[in-house]
């Protein structure tokens, strides 16, 4: 009985990892095609804001996956291979918030 509830919680896990990455690269390809229309119209400034708020919001769902693969994690290396991903992408994450804030003058 336990076995078959862990199965199917691993499961629901899974679909939802995939479901999070998928939709974290989804939301940085569509902003990064905005960000191209933009320079192709010499607006460098929101082809630039443009990309900075796509990665953000994009990296935030692969964080959440990154999250989720801990759970499920069969054992300490690949916990600690998760964790290792998960500090890069939110480091880059807060890097690229704090410098999307520096340009809009709001720091």
């Amino acid at each position: 009985m336990y076995e078959m509830i862990e199965t199917k919680f691993q499961t629901i896990v899974y679909y939802a990892i995939l479901v999070l990455e998928a939709v974290g690269v989804l939301i940085i390809l569509y902003y990064s095609a905005k960000s191209i229309g933009f320079l192709l119209k010499k607006k460098h400034r929101e082809s630039k804001h443009a990309l900075t708020e796509g990665t953000t919001s994009g990296l935030s769902f692969l964080l959440g996956s990154e999250v989720l693969k801990t759970i499920v994690a069969p054992d300490w290396s690949a916990i600690g291979m998760t964790c290792a991903i998960l500090l890069m992408r939110a480091a880059v994450t807060i890097l690229v918030h704090w410098e999307n804030k520096s340009e809009n003058g709001e720091l």
